[in-house]
């Protein structure tokens, strides 16, 4: 089911906010390990160096996964939705915020004042350098910093001392200050992602209408030639071209109107779309006149999609206003080429003489040719040499 413009705008502005995130993690994960390691040093000679060096363990580790994880986005972002990346963005840092509380708790009111000053700026440094990092995410800054501020305030707070009151005062007022910040940076991030996914989600509305045509959804004229030169230009596969002219279409026109007409096309654009690969293209030329281009598809497998697709076109049956039922066939044209023996011009005026051949034969027919570079006249010119004309 495809999704509307709105939750195609949100999940675009949410992959850039996980780029952005992402994008700081090897500078904020490296700040973080040095932090780390500055207060294992500061703190090295007054307290138990197990606890230290565990602590340093588990930082290094949460960073170290963290880091796998934000190369895993910037590898593949579309593995997962932006929901689960953003689950599994919250995941590691409550993980990671966790961890630097346990810090907190453990060794704040170590020391002399200036260990105890020093701890504290430490803290409030990566609480400070996970703003910057986080900026473009405030709900995932806030995962990261309550547990770390929280843990700080309980243990200046229980030490029941004038001075870690005031650390704690002080640490109050900087965590709301800079969450606040992160804040209204979200804000003004969330803006312009949003502008920008829409002008993103526009553009490709743009070039999709300019490539398609609006009545059966099928690639137009002017970018199926696009399409044709491309393939045409590969040298290493070879290549198909089927030109699809209906029959009876005139006949539903003049019988059930341009309606009838309309609705018998989109029929038949589905039933194209059905018997062709992804890296297939079916268009409409105009009119009544369809075609499939076929990459890396020999002659016999193209007849074979030929065949299939005319059969399912006759067994379709138009029911129409008051009773009506209409039927059309189809006379196909299939060019196909070795790898580097024809060019696009060469594909063109040889499907378009083989759907002409095959039209004169009958109709409801398939008429199958190899293209090469040699010249082989169009169907307008055979049409101009042909004396009942």
């Amino acid at each position: 089911m495809s999704q509307n413009p709105s939750e195609n705008t949100a999940q675009g502005a949410d992959v850039e906010r996980l780029r952005l995130v992402y994008g700081n993690f090897t500078f904020m994960l490296s700040g973080a390990v040095l932090a780390a390691a500055v207060l294992v040093v500061l703190l090295y000679e007054v307290t138990s160096r197990t606890e230290l060096f565990g602590w340093l363990a588990l930082v290094v580790a949460i960073s170290l996964l963290r880091h796998l994880e934000s190369r895993a986005f910037a590898r593949d972002p579309g593995a997962r939705t932006p929901r689960e990346w953003m689950q599994r963005l919250d995941a590691a840092t409550l993980v990671s915020g966790m961890i630097w509380g346990l810090g907190a708790l453990l060794f704040l009111p170590l020391g002399d004042v200036a260990h105890q000053m020093l701890t504290v700026l430490v803290f409030t440094g990566v609480i400070a350098g996970a703003m910057t990092s986080y900026g473009a995410m405030w709900r995932c800054y806030m995962i990261f910093m309550m547990p770390l501020a929280l843990s700080m305030e309980w243990r200046l707070l229980t030490d029941r001392l004038a001075l870690h009151y005031a650390l704690a005062f002080v640490n109050i007022v900087y965590v709301a200050v800079v969450a606040y910040s992160a804040y209204k940076t979200d804000r003004t991030i969330g803006k312009v992602l949003d502008i920008t996914a829409e002008n993103a989600q526009l553009t490709r509305a743009l070039q999709y209408q300019a490539t398609h045509d609006p009545l059966v959804d099928l690639v137009n004229h002017r970018e199926f030639n696009v399409r044709l030169r491309e393939v045409a230009a590969r040298q290493h596969e070879p290549c198909a071209l089927v030109f699809i002219d209906l029959d009876r279409f005139k006949e539903i026109n003049d019988l059930g109107g341009h309606a009838a007409g309309d609705e018998a096309l989109r029929r038949v654009s589905e039933i194209l779309k059905a018997h062709v690969r992804a890296s297939d293209t079916a268009a409409r030329l105009g009119g009544d006149e369809f075609a499939l281009l076929l990459p890396g598809c020999p002659g016999e497998r193209a007849e074979q999609v030929a065949r299939a697709a005319l059969a399912a076109i006759e067994e379709f049956v138009l029911h129409w206003e008051g009773g009506h039922y209409f039927r059309v066939g189809a006379s196909m044209g299939v060019a196909w080429a070795e790898p580097g023996a024809a060019d696009a011009a060469a594909l063109l005026r040889v499907a378009d003489a083989a759907c002409y051949a095959a039209k004169n034969a009958g109709r409801g027919r398939i008429e199958v040719r190899r293209a090469t570079a040699r010249y082989e006249p169009s169907r307008f010119e055979l049409e101009a040499l042909d004396p009942l004309n």
